[in-house]
């Protein structure tokens, strides 16, 4: 007997004790198919980014590179950029900035602040 699996963006057919993952791959979105054990099954379920490294190590047998902290920050950091008024909501994110830097973003923060109102 076959059962399937839904998860955001993937599937886990279990059929006779043995699991597959299936999600869409290229540029047609074709479902592709491969063979994992019951703990990736269970462990895709577990957060969007536990299924990610499920579907990689399936497709290529390497689990994917994991991000350091450093490289955190500074996506992070790009990202404040984009969004300067997060300066303002959440001051913890200025520690990520010099405070040259934050002289130059915090007053477009608030400019952004003031427009959403």
């Amino acid at each position: 007997m076959e059962k399937i699996h839904k998860g955001n963006g993937f599937a886990v057919i279990e059929r006779n004790g043995e699991y597959q993952i299936t999600f869409p791959k290229g540029i047609t979105g074709e479902p592709a198919f491969f063979p994992i054990t019951k703990e990736l099954m269970e462990k895709a379920f577990k957060s969007s980014d536990d299924a990610y490294e499920v579907m990689i190590y399936s497709e290529t047998g390497l689990c994917p590179k994991k991000t350091t902290e450093e490289e955190e920050n500074e996506r992070v950091r790009e990202f404040i950029k984009k969004f300067p008024e997060l300066l303002i909501k959440v001051p913890n994110n200025q520690d990520l900035f010099t405070k040259e830097e934050l002289k130059e973003l915090l007053p477009l923060g608030e400019q952004n602040l003031s427009e959403e109102e």
